[in-house]
């Protein structure tokens, strides 16, 4: 090949490699582009997808936020009723506060027309009766007409169920079923027999009507239906009545708001508030009915505390803006009216005026005058309804900024329905002394309630709320009995109670009142009337605190038909002067009570055939059951009697067995409680010690030898009866009801003193105490004062407090900490004067103080204490209190003479409520 060629071929390879280089690059190029290009739009794609997915993430975390809005407890707040959207909704419910007083006198002169006692009742406000020759208006009436609403919700039902062959029948009984149920009455067996098997039918009226009326189930099946109805309404609300909603779901509402952590809270909070406006919507397109407005109104208004302040203000603006027809006005008016006084009482507190910042009064006074403003609008605007004149009657209580007084507000309600429950416990607290009230003004409106007849006695029971409001301030120098008035009011109420029992209420009255009449009764010995109130209360009688009261049911029933004839005679000194008011006895005045208890054995005992004239019928047995009974009340009197005697000689009184169960009532529902001797308590603590106390054998040692002689592993009450004795008491670890209550009275100075042993939880958290002073409402809130010293070794804390003078007060607390201790033994001892106390434990000063006292003279030891702890019962709680120890002291801890100036509680004021 020649040269030329060979050159020729040589560029042609070059040529080619050049090619295919550069075709190779334009590949990689390619490649690499398409790679970079893939990775361009799989980062895009996954960037658009994160975007997407936060976006996603946000909206899921918005709308969870929405859901939880409801769930803290959150109270409204100055600052919510300042806000623009709460001003904006005020705005559109304004107030003519110019023409207010005028158009409220307007409503009233109407009110008067169609109420002609309502006139007479207005210008004699304290004498005129509460009722006219007209029949009133009640409760009961009010549901009547509200049955037209109820014949409505059940047309919707029969359409809902037209497949059903007995739907007709059903609606029959559902309708006396509701009427019965809103009427708080028992329906009769055929009826809930036959709605209860309609309960197959899964309709939501029928699981509400058996709801409000099925008695006979547990509270989960009550949560179960009322619950399953709001749900079902829920997935079809337009096939129901919707006031019948508002109501399902307010119930189900009070049901889940035990758990506000709930979702299936945040959905019933959000059913409510969608719910009302449409009711208050519907209501306003029919006929007005006061019976309605009333249930309805009720039922909003007493479920607003299951709200928190977000849901209120959402209900508020839900309320306002609706569509045509609009909510009626005084609705709106009478929820922003609520807001505000609360609103303003968070601002005063419940301390006196004279211990509350001027800031806070001026604050309180400027909301609860703009709270009247709205209370008196929606008043004026639905006169008719008893609810609207509540809500002016406690304004005007608290700070007078309405046009009317308390007592016109009050005549008011009742013209709306003479058995308006509220109204007369609302007047029963403006009536009171520190309300601008009287003494006088109470019984005087007591007596009122109990001179108006009614069908089952409600009226007259409320007389009950203004006599316990009187009775319970009363001093210790005056009785029960000393005013007559007390003794006529509690024998009328027998009457009253009589027909309550009788009617067919599903709901009960508090016992309390009931409690007191049988008290006064009891203590003026009206035998004949204590025995006809415990046969018209019946099983209720099981609900009386009897140890409160200082009786004790056996003995009141045996008394009852023992004191009668000579016998009244003998019996009455020692009811009048020992079994009540023994703190007033002295060394001077006892002597004629042996010859009363002498005189009575005479009469009971030594005549064979005077128990068995009082209780014919019964067999021989029984009727030396009965006597051997007489001899043990007439033994543990004068057992009561001789220690008297021995405290004003100032004798150490160390209690016997017998002693103490002469003396000590236990109050409240221990598991048991048993006598034993004080030497096989001290035999406990000794055992306690050696398990859990570091002692060496010299400590241990004394410890023994202090206990005496060896205790007998059994002991019988005969064999302890004349030793020193004490209590073993189980019961459960937060058991805060139970007290050994002292039946006698021992006027101070005094030193109390009782040693306390922990067997089993020591950590319980009220522990036990040894106290001075009443307990009043059965705590130990009251308005007597006293103190005590509480001790648990597992709680590692001994604790002090004195009892406040009056309600709303706070005691003051004093904590020690008894940090590492092990010891399961404490001596308690109280020192206590009029005018101070000092405090021992095992024998040292823990602590003293100067201030006035009124104990009343009464010691009692035990665990009661108005604290709850919010933790699991089932724990055995058992201790030893034993040497109960009494003596009278020649000299008061503090000799001075005691001060009444309650601002001494200003002061070291560390607790969150009362022990």
């Amino acid at each position: 090949m020649s040269k030329s060629e060979l050159k020729s071929s040589g560029k042609t390879k070059s040529r080619l490699l050049l090619k295919v280089l550069l075709l190779t690059l334009v590949l990689i190029a390619i490649v690499v582009g398409g790679i970079g290009l893939y990775l361009y739009q799989a980062e895009q794609n996954r960037l658009a997808a994160s975007a997407a997915s936060s976006a996603a993430m946000a909206e899921r975390m918005k709308l969870q936020a929405e859901l939880m809005r409801y769930r803290d407890e959150s109270k409204v707040t100055l600052k919510d009723l300042e806000s623009e959207e709460f001003v904006a909704c005020l705005d559109q419910i304004p107030i003519d506060e110019e023409t207010q007083k005028l158009r409220l006198r307007d409503a009233v002169k109407a009110r008067t027309k169609v109420d002609p006692h309502l006139k007479t009742a207005l210008l004699d406000v304290f004498n005129a009766p509460l009722v006219g020759d007209r029949t009133p208006v009640r409760y009961a009436d009010l549901v009547d007409e509200f049955a037209s609403d109820i014949d409505l919700m059940l047309e919707r039902f029969v359409a809902r169920n037209q497949q059903s062959e007995n739907v007709e029948r059903v609606k029959t009984a559902l309708r006396q079923c509701l009427l019965d149920g809103f009427r708080f009455e028992h329906p009769s067996e055929k009826v809930l027999e036959t709605v209860k098997a309609a309960e197959t039918l899964g309709d939501p009226i029928v699981l509400f009507a058996l709801f409000k009326t099925d008695a006979g189930v547990s509270y989960e099946k009550k949560w179960e239906r009322v619950t399953t109805a709001s749900d079902r309404i829920a997935e079809s609300p337009e096939l129901f009545d919707p006031m019948f909603v508002a109501m399902v779901h307010v119930d189900a509402l009070r049901f889940h708001a035990d758990d506000r952590t709930s979702d299936e809270y945040d959905a019933a909070v959000q059913r409510y508030l969608s719910a009302w406006p449409a009711a208050w919507q519907e209501a306003a397109r029919r006929k007005p009915s006061v019976g309605r407005d009333h249930i309805c109104l009720s039922s909003l208004f007493l479920s607003l505390g299951l709200l928190n302040s977000i849901a209120q203000m959402d209900l508020v603006e839900a309320l306002v803006s609706v569509e045509q027809p609009k909510v009626p006005t005084y609705v709106v008016h009478h929820i922003v009216g609520q807001l505000f006084r609360e609103v303003a009482w968070d601002h005063r507190g419940t301390k006196f005026v004279s211990d509350t910042d001027a800031s806070a009064m001026e604050m309180f006074d400027k909301l609860a005058t703009i709270a009247s403003s709205h209370a008196v609008e929606a008043y004026l605007l639905r006169p008719e309804l008893a609810w609207l004149a509540r809500q002016p009657l406690k304004l005007q209580m608290a700070n007078g900024s309405t046009p009317l007084s308390v007592h016109h507000w009050f005549r008011l309600a009742l013209s709306g329905h003479i058995d308006h429950q509220s109204a007369y416990s609302d007047y029963s607290l403006a009536l009171m002394p520190r309300w601008g009230g009287s003494e006088d003004w109470q019984k005087n409106i007591a007596n009122k309630c109990l001179e108006t007849e009614t069908e089952d006695g409600v009226v007259e029971l409320r007389s009950n709320v203004f006599m316990d409001d009187y009775l319970m301030r009363r001093t210790p120098d005056v009785t029960m009995v000393d005013d007559p008035a007390n003794l006529s009011w509690a024998k009328r109420s027998i009457a009253a109670w009589s027909k309550f029992n009788q009617s067919n209420r599903t709901y009960g009255f508090g016992i309390r009142g009931a409690e007191l009449a049988l008290q006064i009764l009891w203590e003026a010995g009206q035998f004949e009337d204590v025995s006809e109130l415990l046969e018209v209360l019946g099983p209720r009688t099981e609900q009386i605190n009897w140890g409160t009261r200082n009786m004790n049911e056996e003995e009141v029933r045996f008394i009852c038909k023992m004191a009668d004839g000579p016998a009244y005679l003998w019996w009455m000194p020692i009811q009048q002067r020992l079994v009540f008011n023994s703190e007033r006895l002295n060394d001077t005045n006892t002597s004629a009570l042996h010859l009363s208890l002498d005189a009575l054995e005479t009469v009971w005992l030594d005549d064979q055939s005077f128990v068995a004239s009082r209780f014919p019928g019964l067999s021989d047995e029984e009727i030396e059951s009965k006597r051997a009974y007489a001899k043990q009340i007439l033994d543990n009197r004068r057992t009561q009697l001789n220690l008297l005697e021995r405290y004003h000689r100032g004798e150490m009184i160390h209690f016997t067995t017998n002693e103490l169960a002469a003396s000590f009532t236990p109050i409240g529902t221990p598991e048991s409680v048993e006598l034993r001797s004080s030497a096989k308590c001290h035999q406990d603590a000794m055992q306690m010690a050696r398990e859990f106390e570091d002692l060496d054998a010299n400590e241990l040692a004394d410890a023994e030898a202090d206990g005496g002689s060896e205790v007998p592993q059994n002991e019988t009450l005969d064999e302890i009866a004349d030793v020193a004795g004490g209590f073993r008491v189980a019961t459960d670890w937060l058991d805060y009801t139970f007290l050994l209550r002292n039946q006698i009275r021992y006027p101070l100075p005094a030193t109390y003193e009782v040693t306390v042993t922990f067997i089993e939880a020591p950590r319980s958290p009220h522990g036990v105490s040894l106290l001075c002073g009443p307990d009043g409402l059965g705590g130990l809130m009251n308005e007597l004062r006293g103190t005590q010293i509480r001790f648990s070794p597992g709680g590692e804390f001994l604790l002090t407090d004195e009892l406040p003078e009056r309600w709303g007060r706070t005691p003051i607390f004093r904590q020690w900490i008894l940090k590492g201790t092990k010891k399961r033994t404490r001596r308690l001892r109280l020192d206590i004067g009029e005018s101070g106390y000092r405090i021992f434990v095992d024998g040292e000063q823990l602590h003293e103080r100067e201030t006035s006292l009124q104990t009343n003279g009464l010691f009692q030891v035990g665990c009661a204490s108005s604290r709850r702890f919010d933790q699991t019962p089932g724990i055995p709680h058992v201790f030893n209190v034993y040497d109960f120890r009494v003596q009278k002291l020649e000299e008061p801890p503090f000799p001075d003479a005691p001060s009444y100036d309650s601002e001494f509680l200003d002061w070291e004021a560390g607790s969150d409520g009362f022990l």
